[in-house]
């Protein structure tokens, strides 16, 4: 049986085995579920945050409405992970996670009209397409062979979470209760997104100027 090629430009953080982080996600997230149910505070309310409870931009996206909302968010993460296992490196999976959250706080604090939130799709919606926007930027960097199968992969993960969106977006009901029986935030799905695939594009630029940086040094020498 063959492995899925694992990119070179990957070596400086090797590719992680998604089991760890999966199991590390659902038991981080089950905690702070527990925490939550406990002493209460971690869920974002709109009336607490603007009173100067900041800290739940962060914490309500660790937090969930439930155990099965948690239950699922677990799952959604660790196929995510699967999914981008072998392609993306951990690093950059890493950083698109974290542009998700980034990308979910933003429009939190500045949406007037959600009144509660609570969970990690949004992030999780930035680690995919973090990750996949990565993947078809840094692709020239691949084999020829690799760099079809990955820029396959990259067209089809972003066409399709691209369609998701758009669909949630224009069925969306704010009032209506979701599959998970909460009503879904669709924003925070298209913030995560969108955060995600700007850091993809920050990390692309990033690495361009310090390429470029060695060669202008070299001509001014």
């Amino acid at each position: 049986m063959s492995k899925r090629p694992n990119p070179q430009w990957q070596v400086h953080w090797p590719v992680p085995s998604p089991w760890p982080w999966a199991l590390a996600f659902v038991v981080a997230t089950f905690g702070v579920q527990w925490f939550s149910q406990v002493y209460g505070g971690a869920i974002f309310v709109r009336s607490a945050y603007a009173a100067g409870a900041w800290w739940q931009l962060v914490t309500g996206q660790w937090v969930h409405f439930g155990f099965l909302h948690a239950l699922a968010n677990g799952v959604a993460m660790a196929t995510v992970l699967f999914i981008l296992h072998g392609w993306v490196g951990g690093r950059q999976q890493a950083w698109a996670l974290l542009g998700g959250y980034a990308g979910v706080a933003v429009v939190l604090a500045f949406d007037p009209y959600c009144a509660t939130y609570a969970g990690a799709s949004g992030a999780l919606h930035g680690m995919l397409a973090g990750g996949a926007a990565g993947l078809l930027l840094d692709g020239p960097r691949l084999a020829q062979s690799q760099w079809r199968r990955g820029r396959l992969l990259a067209v089809v993960l972003l066409a399709g979470l691209g369609a998701k969106l758009l669909v949630q977006h224009l069925a969306a009901n704010p009032l209506g209760a979701g599959w998970l029986g909460v009503a879904t935030y669709h924003p925070a799905h298209e913030a995560g997104a969108a955060g995600g695939i700007i850091v993809a594009l920050l990390a692309r630029i990033g690495r361009f100027l310090v390429r470029a940086r060695p060669h202008t040094e070299q001509q001014k020498g």
